[in-house]
């Protein structure tokens, strides 16, 4: 099942705090002014005290103009504009700023479930079943927490970097169109064009990947980056399943991330098995019935589920 286009996140939230914030700046930008009669300090103090959101959201502004501030100042002038115009200006273009980067959300993919997202940024992200993905975009960076699952990147250019938390590492773009599968802290970076720095917590190493490169990696290492054809980088999309020497394991957690019933292993030994193949992603049968031709294992049905088996 597919989802159409959707702005990330719902659109009535966003336009609420898109007005609080441009409340919080209207505020900031009276109580910068050299005189402020008291009748309406009175009304912003109300304001402020009427939720714990009024108080969070005036302080972001009072922390990012601090910090905007500090960037740059410039020289002291003989004949300087008058401040209510510089705060003005200096405000709503703080307020456009905070009001379109800060985003902190969190999305989710049901089993069988496909969704394409736009991003605050244009940035565009295929999600693909089962899968639990962060968003945090500030002023600084453009931030992407996949906690498992898989996602299909197309990055829009930006100044602020854009960077993919999965499993032990970071993937840092460079202007690029990548897909990113986390699968029990086993990640794999397919690049279909542009590029892709990889970096692991653990280790100072880094691997660059280029357009036409995969790589895997875990807690402690990088493979060496190989050469793929770029059309598999989103052959899911295309409902097929592009397997070079998976897991029984990972296969079958695959087929659960798409299919309502379940695939299990009846023995642990049984993730040894390795397959490579083309498959239909919702032909589960005949996966089935092709693991079973393949491997030494069977199929026991079970109320649960589907059991594999040693033959």
């Amino acid at each position: 099942m597919t989802s159409e286009a959707t702005d990330f996140g719902d659109s009535a939230h966003r336009a609420e705090s898109q007005n609080l914030a441009e409340e919080a700046a209207t505020w900031f930008v009276r109580m910068r002014e050299p005189k402020v009669a008291e009748h309406e300090r009175q009304r912003f103090r109300c304001w402020l005290a009427a939720s714990e959101r009024h108080q969070r959201e005036y302080a972001s502004f009072e922390k990012l103009w601090g910090a905007l501030d500090g960037l740059s100042r410039p020289k002291p002038r003989k004949k300087r504009m008058a401040g209510s115009a510089m705060a003005l200006v200096a405000a709503v273009a703080l307020a456009f700023a905070y009001s379109t980067a800060h985003v902190d959300e969190q999305k989710y993919t049901k089993i069988g479930e496909v969704q394409q997202v736009t991003l605050a940024d244009g940035s565009i992200v295929t999600i693909d079943a089962g899968t639990s993905l962060h968003v945090e975009y500030s002023l600084w960076q453009r931030r992407i927490t996949l906690e498992r699952g898989q996602a299909l990147f197309r990055v829009a250019p930006g100044v602020r970097p854009f960077e993919v938390r999965a499993g032990k590492g970071t993937l840092r773009d460079i202007g690029t169109t990548f897909n990113v599968l986390e699968d029990q802290g086993k990640v794999s970076v397919s690049v279909e064009e542009g590029a892709v720095e990889i970096s692991l917590d653990s280790a100072s190493r880094k691997l660059l990947l280029n357009g036409g490169q995969q790589a895997t990696y875990g807690a402690d290492e990088i493979s060496a980056a190989k050469a793929i054809s770029p059309q598999t980088v989103e052959a899911w999309l295309g409902n097929r399943w592009v397997f070079e020497d998976a897991s029984l394991g990972e296969i079958a957690r695959q087929i659960n991330r798409q299919h309502e019933r379940s695939v299990s292993l009846s023995d642990a030994s049984l993730d040894n098995y390795r397959v490579s193949g083309v498959f239909e992603r919702t032909d589960r049968a005949g996966l089935l019935k092709a693991l079973g031709a393949i491997l030494p294992i069977r199929a026991e049905e079970t109320a649960e589920g589907t059991r594999l088996r040693r033959r």
